[in-house]
């Protein structure tokens, strides 16, 4: 969430036999499943287990496909969660990584964007006030830049949902050797995005030289920042226009390990 899936996706789609279309959140339905072929003794069989999963999966594709690009061969959505657990087996899947210090200051704008869509105004009522001064005047943050990473369970709770999102990748390559993954940092992606999409259609066994040019909301990031849109900034290093040596303090302490170990950072002297 909020490191370029729906970005990544539309470069996919820029295929001419690739159609990426939106997000199912297949995860909630598949842990509910996978926990019902564990437990419920109808499926204790063997058989009736790899019969259930199969109609299962047959399910997922069979509505995915139905909201596809009909010349499509490649049909894949873009549900910005963890490899696991895995939706549909022996199938090609695609990591975005990013900055955990940018999606921070990106998540907390989408939270801003639309406090309808969570409760965390509720779980956090000094939020609202800060709301409240955002709604008044969408470049808030820009003339008070202090003002948007102030509440730390929110800023702690969104340090975690990185951490845990990137561990989580890691144990499902560690479960699953066979799984075909590619892993993508969201900062290659911007520095040179056609290098990237052409590694990506590669990857996925197409001819790069089928896709059409990259223009417009395919460009990375936008020349001018719109703090009220979903699609807001796209940029890289976002963090250091919000930070306080307090924040960077907090992703220290939660994250500094993670920023080191996934190339963002040599050390804590940052």
């Amino acid at each position: 969430m909020k490191s370029g899936t729906n970005w990544l996706g539309s470069l996919l789609s820029s295929h001419e036999t690739i159609s990426v279309v939106g997000e199912f959140h297949w995860d909630q339905v598949v842990s509910a499943f996978n926990n019902n072929l564990k437990q419920l003794h109808v499926y204790q069989d063997e058989a009736a287990k790899t019969t259930a999963r199969d109609n299962f999966e047959r399910m997922i594709r069979q509505t995915v496909e139905g909201y596809a690009e009909p010349n499509a061969t490649v049909i894949g959505e873009r549900t910005p969660t963890t490899l696991i657990p895995i939706p549909v087996r022996n199938v090609p899947h695609i990591s975005i990584r990013r900055d955990g210090r940018d999606v921070l200051v990106s998540r907390v704008f989408h939270l801003y964007n639309n406090p309808a869509t969570t409760r965390i105004f509720d779980r956090i009522p000094e939020m609202k006030t800060t709301l409240k001064k955002f709604q008044a005047d969408p470049l808030h943050f820009q003339k008070h830049p202090e003002d948007l990473l102030c509440h730390q369970e929110m800023v702690l709770e969104s340090i975690k949902f990185w951490t845990e999102h990137l561990e989580r990748d890691e144990l499902a390559v560690s479960l699953y050797p066979k799984l075909k993954v590619k892993f993508i940092r969201y900062e290659d992606l911007h520095r040179d995005v056609n290098h990237e999409r052409k590694k990506l259609f590669e990857f996925l066994d197409v001819d790069p030289s089928k896709a059409s040019k990259i223009h417009g909301n395919l460009k990375a990031g936008f020349k001018k920042e719109r703090p009220s849109e979903f699609l807001r900034k796209g940029s890289i290093g976002d963090w250091t226009n919000y930070f306080t040596e307090q924040n960077k303090e907090w992703f220290k302490e939660y994250a500094g390990k993670q920023l080191i170990q996934y190339g963002y950072e040599t050390s804590f002297n940052w």
